[in-house]
């Protein structure tokens, strides 16, 4: 199994690999790219005449046949491996079939509609067919068709909760007969609360079924007007057939702020001196205190670190969105006025019109090969880690050891304890060992072993104590 693998030991495998096994691993992120941008590149160089007069568009649709093919067996396969087994520990009356057959069969049929709209397209460029391009579009009114009756359920759902139709029919849920389950089912989404993840994520669904109506019926509006443009029933500019286009990325653009707009508004108005403006916060903290209707100050509402994390969360998110939404959308309008430009009588080549996709993959392909290329395994040659003993990262340092400034002198017998100059002098009786502090252990200084002491003659005078008699006095 692949996330069985040990990914230091992955990681050191492909530091120390070869050159030859990178190049194969890069040529796969190349054959990738190639086979993507293969179509758009062939396509172009037709529309410039490089393949001459001669060129049929079928043979040119070549990578686009394979791509069908390859699609077609895969949904075939889908289809042939039959319903989905039941986890064992999933209960009977629980499972649902993630992947029905219905919806297997009815990607096929869109998936098939839109081949035949391919082939129906190069027949018409190639003059085999003599149909008008009413006919050729045929396929695309099914498509759609099966858009809109996929869609308009969605964007019509109602979301109730459990507590709604609990009070609609006067029992529990668990009560409900499977009868009944089954056609709630079939006409409403029922979620736990208006506070639970699954509300939201219907929510989201509801919301996703509607933008895609909505670009629907732009498609519908373009493809009427591509059709009277094509079969000579008017003679427009091109830059007007496809404004559908230009007010559907408008719109959208726009809804996108407007959704950024109310996150803001909602964090503004739980939080207004995080996430409000000046004026905002200028106005919370004039409110502080002021006295309501009932005589009472007012107060702040408090929210909690949690809640406030949570806020930036949403906000982030729904300016990332924002963001990359408006970023794909110019993207693609900038592709889209290039071929229009083209089909108006530009005399740029063709390959300008992919050229945005190209230097972007071609960026992409040069960070791969360089990540790829580039990493080295680093050399721990005379590097020793100790991994034996742990230590306390939160224990406090030990203070470093200061060497002393004076030293006792040892007694004529062996080692001598010295300690740091801001201990205890050694006092002046017979012990000559001076306590060292607790912060810096004692250090022990071995000393040349005595020298023999020769004995006084006992016939010779006695010392003289008179001196430390008179000290005493």
């Amino acid at each position: 199994e692949p996330f069985s693998l040990d990914p230091q030991e992955l990681a050191h495998n492909f530091a120390t690999s070869s050159v030859l096994d990178r190049s194969k691993i890069f040529g796969i992120f190349v054959a990738i790219a190639i086979s993507v941008l293969l179509l758009p590149f062939v396509i172009c160089l037709q529309v410039d005449g490089t393949f001459g007069q001669d060129a049929n568009w079928v043979t040119i649709l070549t990578p686009l046949w394979i791509w069908d093919v390859a699609i077609l067996f895969y949904h075939t396969r889908v289809i042939l491996m039959g319903p989905i087994a039941r986890p064992d520990h999933v209960p009977p009356e629980e499972w649902v079939d993630p992947l029905p057959m219905k919806k297997r069969i009815f990607s096929l049929i869109r998936f098939i509609l839109v081949s035949i709209f391919e082939v129906f397209v190069a027949l018409k460029l190639d003059q085999f067919v003599p149909w008008p391009w009413l006919f050729v579009f045929i396929p695309m009114y099914l498509w759609e068709a099966t858009t809109i009756y996929k869609k308009l359920p969605l964007a019509r759902m109602r979301i109730v909760t459990m507590e709604d139709l609990e009070l609609a029919l006067g029992k529990p849920f668990a009560q409900f007969t499977p009868s009944e389950k089954d056609l709630i089912g079939k006409r409403y989404s029922v979620v736990p609360s208006t506070t639970s993840p699954e509300f939201e994520a219907a929510q989201k669904i509801k919301l996703r079924a509607r933008h895609d109506m909505i670009k629907s019926g732009f498609r519908s509006a373009f493809v009427v007007l591509i059709l009277i443009q094509l079969d000579g029933h008017v003679d427009w500019n091109w830059w007007l057939i496809f404004s559908p286009f230009w007010i559907m990325t408008a719109l959208f653009c726009y809804a996108n702020y407007q959704s950024f707009a109310e996150v803001q508004q909602m964090a503004a108005e739980k939080d207004p001196i995080t996430f409000g403006g000046a004026k905002d916060a200028a106005a919370a903290a004039a409110a502080y205190g002021a006295t309501g209707p009932n005589g009472v100050a007012n107060k702040p509402t408090e929210i909690s670190d949690e809640e406030r994390e949570e806020l930036k969360a949403q906000v982030m998110a729904s300016s990332s969105r924002l963001c990359s939404k408006c970023c794909s959308h110019g993207f693609l309008l900038f592709i889209v006025m290039l071929f229009v430009g083209k089909i108006n009588g530009a005399g740029y080549s063709a390959l300008w019109i992919i050229s945005p996709v190209l230097i972007i993959v071609g960026m992409i392909l040069c960070c791969i090969g360089f990540a790829i290329f580039g990493i080295t395994e680093v050399s721990t040659d005379g590097v020793e880690f100790d991994t034996a003993t742990s230590i306390d990262v939160e224990a406090p340092p030990t203070p470093a050891y200061t060497p002393p400034q004076e030293a006792v002198r040892p007694p004529a017998g062996g080692n001598v304890e010295l300690s740091p100059t801001n201990s205890t002098k050694a006092s002046n009786t017979s012990s000559a060992t001076a306590s060292p502090p607790s912060a810096a252990p004692a250090v022990l200084i071995p000393q040349p072993p005595p020298q023999p002491v020769q004995p006084p003659d006992l016939l010779d005078d006695p010392p003289n104590v008179k001196p430390e008699l008179n000290e005493l006095d």
